[in-house]
């Protein structure tokens, strides 16, 4: 029965999933057959082969990083081994090995190739989706067997142990380098239906991301309390590394010299910042839902995808040859897409770089509102002068929509049209009016309304909205795999750890300084936050806010959340730096109710229709519409008056044993040599 499984086993890791290709690069080439199956005799063919290996994914997601701290927890924890994975998978790994044999076969040994070889950018594409398919499983498992070349059922590591994570981030490196070596640089790769293909650029700016990645996972998560690597003889994939391995700031330098390139060749034009709709600083809203095929209007300035310099390694689609194939419009409309927590929005900086409450010292006796921060005696007060990152991607108290999901609002059908649709606001009545024009459209905007078992924990999100007119699942924007934005957080975040904590203004305006412009944000500059206190940092430890010291390593690190929320991010990003366990847990708190414009008896339920139950009531009323969890406090003097409690500690449990996935149980018993991850 064993050598059944075992045989099972090998036949898994050599060949399976090897008729499933993973190509999306707009679906151009005959997917009828693997990799293995083409001939290899020429250079079309190497590039058919290379271009069967694009794995950014066939389909739009429309769920972004739900159930996290910048997105409101409901509950978390508990998780237990399952029997598979899927990411726990090597079939994207034999695609490439496949083709790097096939190329040595026809070019000569790949180490003497040079990037003006014809088959030299299929070369560099495998090398890139090697290091893609290894780092992906490095995120999840940390050591993973090592596959660097087409296993066969008589392999040693079909049946091998696990590599430890510093041997395989060790490999991805060396195999990012290669690929940049070989890859075309952007201004070589011409034509707008060649916007998807992997650059010299991507390569660097992808080995920036994982040396920042290894680096602070490294620094940081050796103070969870777990020692995530195991001795990898009975639990884990150990701690062996290879040699000339870097050290933590020899990584930290990778990632400083590599999006330094990037950012050198946007300097000299070759990638931008999408700024576009810079009149009304919604640039950045905007850039998520460029789809401008078939005619389609993207924006009140009529521009598409073809002014998007920002994308560095983008997953292109278009209507005719690869949709979208989810319901973007309607998942975004109806708030099932994303959200922005409570805490979240009000990390946002005010215009003038700082945060909404401020203190001159740890104290909360000296804390006082930041003057450009409009406050909490109108719905609309607390959104003025803010980061437009925060205010173009809600939907404000004062605006509608426009959205290709017509039964909720209208669809843009013109470029001349301004940002928002016209608002028809009910005239004042204690009671709802039918025949009122704004209960009659779908344009009609009402006081905002606490409901019934509220925790009042979010501000929604319309990032990715899609404006234009658009038939179901059609909607078709690019997906940014790797963006210029992305880029300056890297740079930034890297420079400051070589620097202990210090950057210099040169360099936050070389990088992210260049975001925060687009943002309508001041610059980040030392003498801005020197001997200030930010008085709405929320502690996830206590689960309370307080006076917090700015340091210039937490305010990029809150660049960095502001600029790439709800691109799948986060959770990475909680896990390298050492906090997963801290932010995931403990009590949380919503957005301040009382001593608000929703305590205010001047605002009352105003409509729409389906809370006519309520018309005429204070907009927050806790007899007929009590709060879940009931408030934080009631104390004027507390930090966390007026807010309702949104979170309860005890349906918070992630345990430190999550900052890596389980290794499949069923793989476990096929081969004896993998180890589990600790605590699982």
């Amino acid at each position: 029965m064993f050598m059944k499984l075992y045989n099972k086993s090998i036949l898994m890791l050599a060949v399976g999933l090897t008729m499933t290709a993973c190509s999306d690069f707009l679906d151009k080439e005959p997917l009828d057959q693997g990799t293995d199956a083409i001939a290899f005799k020429t250079p079309e063919q190497f590039e058919q082969a290379a271009n069967r290996l694009y794995c950014f994914g066939g389909k739009w997601d429309v769920k972004f990083e739900l159930n996290l701290d910048i997105s409101g927890i409901g509950g978390n924890g508990g998780a237990s081994a399952q029997e598979k994975h899927g990411t726990w998978g090597f079939g994207g790994h034999r695609e490439c090995n496949i083709l790097l044999e096939k190329a040595a076969s026809y070019a000569g040994p790949l180490d003497e190739m040079t990037a003006d070889h014809p088959i030299a950018a299929s070369v560099g594409t495998a090398y890139f989706f090697r290091a893609w398919h290894h780092f992906n499983q490095l995120r999840t498992f940390g050591g993973v067997p090592i596959i660097d070349h087409v296993v066969d059922v008589a392999d040693e590591v079909v049946y091998g142990k696990r590599n430890s994570r510093y041997e395989v981030a060790d490999f991805i490196i060396k195999d990012l380098k290669r690929a940049a070596e070989l890859l075309p640089a952007k201004t070589k790769i011409a034509g707008f239906e060649n916007r998807g293909k992997l650059c010299r650029e991507g390569a660097q700016g992808f080995l920036a991301r994982v040396a920042l990645y290894e680096a602070t996972w490294e620094k940081y998560t050796p103070s969870i309390g777990l020692d995530l690597d195991g001795d990898g003889e009975t639990v884990g994939a150990g701690k062996a590394k290879p040699e000339g391995y870097p050290s933590i700031d020899g990584l930290f330098s990778i990632a400083r010299d590599m999006s330094k390139a990037v950012i050198d060749e946007a300097e000299r034009g070759t990638f931008a910042l999408w700024d576009e709709c810079s009149d009304t600083g919604l640039s950045y809203y905007y850039l998520f839902n460029l789809d401008d095929s078939n005619g389609k209007i993207a924006n009140y300035k009529g521009v598409g995808k073809q002014t998007n310099k920002e994308f560095i390694i983008n997953n292109p689609y278009d209507e005719v040859n690869k949709k979208g194939g989810n319901n973007l419009s309607y998942t975004v409309t109806t708030g099932q897409s994303s959200n922005i927590s409570a805490w979240f929005g009000e990390t946002f900086v005010c215009s003038n770089g700082l945060p909404i409450f401020m203190s001159t010292s740890s104290s909360w006796d000296d804390v006082y509102a930041n003057p450009e921060f409009g406050g909490y005696d109108t719905f609309e007060g607390e959104f003025e002068n803010r980061d437009m990152r925060f205010v173009g991607c809600i939907t404000l108290p004062y605006h509608v929509n426009y959205t290709a999901s017509t039964e909720y609002g209208d669809a843009r059908n013109k470029a001349n049209l301004p940002p928002y649709p016209e608002a028809l606001f009910p005239a004042p009545s204690n009671k709802y009016d039918p025949m009122d024009p704004a209960n009659q459209s779908k344009n009609g905007v009402y006081n905002p309304m606490i409901g019934v078992n509220s925790t009042h924990n979010g501000y929604g999100c319309r990032k990715y909205l899609i404006e234009s007119s658009c038939a179901q699942n059609n909607e078709s924007p690019d997906w940014p795999i790797l963006r210029l934005a992305e880029v300056h957080c890297i740079y930034a975040e890297a420079v400051c750890e070589l620097g202990n904590g210090q950057i210099s203004d040169a360099d936050l305006d070389f990088s992210i300084n260049k975001n925060r412009r687009r943002a309508k944000v001041a610059p980040l500059t030392n003498a801005l936050i020197a001997g200030k206190f930010d008085a709405r940092w929320f502690n996830f430890a206590t689960g309370s806010y307080e006076c917090h010291a700015m340091t210039m390593l937490d305010e990029i690190r809150r660049e960095r959340t502001c600029e790439l929320f709800a691109e799948n991010f986060r959770m990475d990003d909680l896990k390298r730096w050492g906090i997963a366990h801290i932010n995931l847990n403990g009590r949380k708190v919503g957005r301040r109710i009382l001593g608000t414009a929703y305590t205010n008896p001047a605002n009352t339920v105003n409509g729409p229709a389906s809370v006519v139950n309520y018309f005429g009531e204070p907009c927050f009323d806790p007899n007929t519409r009590p709060l879940q969890y009931g408030f934080a406090s009631e104390e004027p003097t507390n930090p966390n008056y007026g807010r309702p409690v949104a979170t309860l500690a005890a349906n918070c449990f992630w345990g430190t044993y999550e900052y890596l996935d389980y290794v499949p149980q069923e793989q476990i018993r096929l081969n004896p040599n993998l180890t589990q991850n600790p605590g699982w």
